[in-house]
């Protein structure tokens, strides 16, 4: 037993013998680092600064597998946990929710939609696999091989199973990924050459305008052209749709998340975009390129019905609009002279409202080439999807016209005096007869809808038909001079 000296010491141990002399008194056991070669000068705080207690009386090193892999297994149940939750979500849950996302992608209505849908999920449970993969590698490497003393662990160089492995892999994956994205590709590339129904899309700032090439206005009068619309598609149900993309401003892109993916509207270009329109409904689309200052506000709609609603569509969009019910003008609907300063930029098919230019070669700045108005009091919105179409939001756009949607091109007559509050009520209710004789028919379900009812009339008053109507020839002459002037 050795003896005991002065200050605790105790006699023949040299100071580290004797603090582990000490420990050992009071139950401490400590992990000694690797001690320097003899002859070598201890670094730092030398080998004692070292030394770790163990709680317990247990080596750490021992305990740390035991922990590994409690955390192991808390790390899978919660992997395990998360993808029931996503699978939960996606096929019992989730789906009610996003049914009410119309500018989404996840509820396809057609076939070529479908096709997206499918890539989206195979890329999203593939980078999910890799993802899960990869992060219970990390957590598994960072536990087992945590560094326990400050032995060098063995250093490797290369490993061929490895360095296999993860090449392999990843080469899979890509894989599984290239095959059916290039066999949709090509499938949809083919659909677009077998088209049987085409409509060209000319983007505005910050508008849409639609023509019907196969459809003309006039079936005795050639010249007038093709039939047009704006922010509002009508598409017979089971068309093979081929869009033709056009814009004389700048770009754009053209987007029905619903119905296809995103197809760039570029100058001086034209693009094509596929699809079949095999479920009736209402389905929105936007612009996805940011193209000024409203760009947020250029949306449109696109309405697929049964073809019998097509065809009474088309019908009602070359004749004339309604009598207004005056017997003194029974056989006409008088435009009030304050129309005279709209007839420089928008058309109403069936008068002679015909002076505003339309098309590729129209003023690309807005400037005498308005949105068609024919049938407006049947659409929804106004002003591209900005505002539900009413008598009082038709007013307000007519007076605030700047405030509503900044940086449009259309004039506000109103701030500068050009009509007045009368005027401008004489305006709205003028607007509000642009229907069909019948009343204007119901819309589709919005997103598709097997409860829609073909041939349900919101407006139910019998409309006579009549003749074009005759604009004020004071107004027809000061629209002239306005377009021949810009």
């Amino acid at each position: 037993m050795p003896g005991r000296t002065g200050a605790g010491r105790v006699e023949g141990l040299d100071p580290l013998q004797w603090l582990r002399y000490r420990c050992a008194a009071t139950g401490l056991r400590l992990r000694l680092a690797r001690m320097p070669p003899t002859g070598a000068e201890p670094t730092g705080l030398g080998a004692g600064a070292l030394m770790e207690p163990v709680v317990g009386g247990q080596d750490r090193s021992r305990a740390g597998g035991g922990t590994a892999g409690r955390l192991l297994a808390l790390l899978a149940v919660v992997l395990v946990a998360l993808v029931v939750i996503v699978v939960a979500l996606t096929r019992f849950g989730g789906l009610e929710v996003v049914d009410q996302q119309f500018y989404s992608h996840i509820s396809p209505a057609t076939g070529k939609a479908e096709d997206i849908q499918f890539l989206y999920r195979l890329i999203f449970w593939l980078a999910l696999v890799v993802f899960v993969g990869v992060q219970t590698a990390i957590v598994y490497t960072a536990l087992k091989f945590r560094r326990r003393n400050e032995t060098r662990p063995p250093q490797i160089h290369g490993n061929r199973t490895a360095e296999i492995a993860w090449t392999v892999i990843p080469a899979v994956v890509l894989l599984a990924l290239f095959i059916p994205t290039a066999q949709t590709i090509f499938k949809h590339a083919a659909a677009e050459e077998t088209a049987d129904f085409e409509i060209d899309v000319l983007g505005k700032q910050w508008w849409w305008e639609f023509q019907y090439p196969g459809i003309p206005l006039s079936e005795t009068d050639a010249a007038a052209g093709p039939l047009v619309t704006a922010n509002e598609i009508m598409i017979p149900q089971g068309a093979n749709v081929v869009f033709n993309l056009h814009s004389n401003n700048v770009i754009h892109s053209f987007w029905v998340p619903q119905l296809s993916g995103k197809r760039d509207v570029i100058p001086g270009h034209e693009n094509r975009l596929q699809f079949t329109a095999d479920k009736v409904g209402e389905y929105f689309g936007e612009c996805t390129e940011f193209c000024g200052s409203a760009h947020a506000w250029m949306r449109f709609k696109v309405l697929v019905v049964p073809p019998p609603e097509f065809a009474a569509w088309v019908q009602a969009m070359r004749q004339p609009p309604a009598v207004d019910g005056n017997p003194e003008t029974a056989d006409v609907v008088e435009a009030p002279p304050a129309f005279g300063v709209c007839l420089a930029c928008h058309r109403v098919n069936g008068t002679n409202a015909v002076i505003a230019q339309q098309g590729i070669n129209s003023n690309p700045y807005g400037e005498g080439a308005g949105p068609n108005l024919s049938l407006l009091a049947c659409r929804d919105t106004i002003a591209a999807g900005l505002l539900e179409n009413t008598p009082e939001n038709l007013a307000r756009w007519l007076k605030e016209t700047d405030d509503v949607k900044d940086g449009t091109y259309m004039p506000n007559y109103y701030e500068q005096g050009t009509i007045n509050d009368q005027q401008v009520q004489e305006l709205v209710d003028y607007l509000m007869t642009l229907k069909p004789a019948g009343g204007c028919p119901a819309d589709p379900p919005v997103g598709g809808d097997p409860a829609f009812v073909p041939g349900q009339q919101t407006d139910d008053r019998a409309l006579p038909q009549n003749q074009p109507i005759a604009v004020a020839p004071a107004a027809e002459t000061q629209a002239r001079a306005a377009v021949e002037g810009s």
